[in-house]
């Protein structure tokens, strides 16, 4: 998998806010968490490399230097070309991009949240009105052992 070139790529799905608060999901480092997340589902390293690969065919219609020399805007183009192509790819990358992106210390900084897992130490939740379960209790088990 070209890693530079799936920098460029997470940069361009997640871009870096303009007030440059916020980093690209490249800059920031998703890349390895991608590749990471790639070698271990099946199937989507494949997917993955073979994507980037059309995508560098299709930047290098427009331009030889390939995706690094193009535009943004054509850049968004090859990726929305690539996307009528292969629909699939794209959200996959985003769906680990976001996970990347969101669980970085430096993001849950800037966006104002508390820069640590939910446990051990949890979050407060206020108390609910468990008599809304009386109807579900009600009707006994509904469910056989294993």
């Amino acid at each position: 998998m070209d890693a530079r070139l799936l920098v460029l790529v997470l940069d361009e799905v997640i871009p870096p806010t303009a007030d440059g608060r916020l980093p690209g999901a490249g800059t920031l480092g998703a890349g390895a968490i991608v590749q990471q997340a790639a070698s271990g589902t099946p199937g989507l390293e494949p997917l993955l490399t073979q994507g980037l690969a059309a995508l560098q065919d299709i930047a290098r219609r427009s331009d030889a230097g390939g995706f690094a020399a193009l535009s943004r805007r054509a850049r968004i183009e090859a990726l929305q070309e690539l996307e009528r192509a292969n629909p699939a790819l794209l959200p996959t990358l985003l769906t680990f991009a976001c996970v990347a992106y969101y669980s970085s210390e430096q993001v849950l900084i800037a966006l104002n949240g508390d820069a640590r897992p939910p446990h051990p130490k949890g979050y407060a939740m206020e108390d609910g009105d468990l008599s809304l379960l009386d109807p579900v209790r009600a009707r006994g088990k509904i469910y056989r052992e294993c």
